[in-house]
């Protein structure tokens, strides 16, 4: 599938009841982000997951991960890691164990506990599925952006979540 199928069929998940379902079961507070994803996903990054940075009893970084085309993702990579506080990645495919993990979650009980990460790799194995689910062709890499700053709101108005549409808004996509 060309890129703008996937895309096309991406953005309509949002409007979708099922999945609303399943993000309210999963995680009910990523339901007051689901209109900038959305956004996101019509501007050209194939989101697949992400967190929003909430305040909990856990210090959580905002993240975002998904496809993009190879063609854009150049100068996404760069204009994120420049113009923003915020991280952006270019996630490789590897069928060796990743050597670095970033932090996504963390709890301190004495002393600080990693609770969810992150690889900077991916398994081939798992690289051919993701991209076999969604129907992708070969021109995609897969990104992975987080913020800096712990239990910052991605939606709000320094965010990840509004600095990657920022940034996405002024590529050129297809």
């Amino acid at each position: 599938m060309k890129f703008n199928a996937a895309q096309k069929k991406a953005v309509s998940m949002f409007d979708n009841p099922e999945f609303i379902a399943n993000i309210k079961e999963e995680d009910p507070t990523m339901i007051k982000h689901l209109d900038i994803l959305k956004k996101i996903n019509e501007n050209g990054y194939l989101t697949k997951n992400s967190q929003a940075g909430r305040k909990s009893n856990e210090y959580e970084r905002a993240y975002v991960q998904g496809f993009m085309m190879k063609t854009c993702a150049i100068e996404f990579l760069k204009r994120m890691n420049i113009e923003t506080d915020k991280n952006a990645i270019y996630v490789s495919i590897n069928e060796k164990e990743p050597l670095f993990n970033i932090p996504l979650n963390i709890k301190k009980n004495n002393k600080w506990e990693v609770v969810t990460h992150m690889s900077t790799t991916i398994p081939l194995h798992i690289w051919n599925q993701e991209r076999k689910y969604l129907n992708l062709d070969k021109d995609v890499v897969y990104i992975f952006c987080w913020d800096s700053k712990w239990n910052r709101n991605a939606s709000s108005k320094k965010g990840l979540f509004t600095d990657v549409l920022e940034i996405l808004k002024t590529l050129k996509m297809n």
